[in-house]
């Protein structure tokens, strides 16, 4: 064999077996790979297509799912829904999650869970045009899931979204006055949770990530 047909050999070979152990998102995404070591990780999930400090970067099956990997274990696990990728939150938080097989929403998660969803967003007013911005409920499950948390998250770019977003930040400017809301300090006080439950009941949610100790905007 020269050299050139065993080049083709191991390169087919190689494709032969990349294919046949291609993970599947519910082999990634779940909550078994919580706590992990890296390597093991990317022994199912494959190397990283990009990797930013903690953050390592995948794709898998067409869909975007991001590793937090602290002190060498898995801590976090990001996943972006887009209609072809839906999240099993079952996995992870067993019947504190909707069921699987629809796009997931706020109301939909909030009813499963009991409630107890905590409101953020990283700007409501005067956001400028670098990203769009996004809002965040965020939950800590009991102690029969060993306090595991998820923060769903909201990008503010479709008109349901934006409808969700004027509505909560009318109640608060008309309460509290411009500067709270542009200063997010509603972030801070939990005082209108329940306004934006309300708004955002029915809107779909981006990208949900679970682990522990989980942040999203902060004061």
């Amino acid at each position: 064999m020269n050299k050139l047909t065993y080049g083709l050999f191991a390169s087919a070979l190689a494709l032969s077996i990349d294919v046949t152990h291609a993970a599947s998102v519910a082999e990634v995404f779940n909550g078994e790979m919580l706590g992990t070591n890296q390597r093991y990780f990317e022994s199912v999930a494959g190397i990283p297509r990009e990797s930013f400090g903690d953050e390592h970067k995948f794709k898998v099956q067409g869909c975007d799912i991001t590793a937090t990997v602290e002190g060498g274990t898995v801590s976090k696990l990001r996943m972006e829904l887009t209609p072809k990728c839906q999240a099993d939150l079952t996995q992870f938080v067993g019947t504190f999650a909707p069921a699987p097989g629809k796009p997931l929403t706020v109301g939909a998660f909030n009813a499963s869970s009991g409630g107890g969803l905590s409101y953020s967003a990283s700007c409501l007013s005067m956001c400028g045009n670098a990203a769009d911005p996004s809002v965040y409920a965020h939950w800590e499950g009991p102690r029969a899931i060993g306090f595991r948390e998820v923060l769903l998250e909201v990008v503010l770019a479709s008109d349901p979204a934006l409808d969700a977003a004027n509505q909560w930040e009318a109640q608060m400017r008309k309460a509290e006055g411009e500067d709270y809301v542009m200063e997010t300090r509603f972030n801070c006080d939990r005082k209108y949770d329940a306004a934006a439950q309300k708004a955002f009941e029915k809107v779909q949610v981006s990208a949900v990530t679970i682990g522990t100790e989980l942040k999203a905007s902060g004061c």
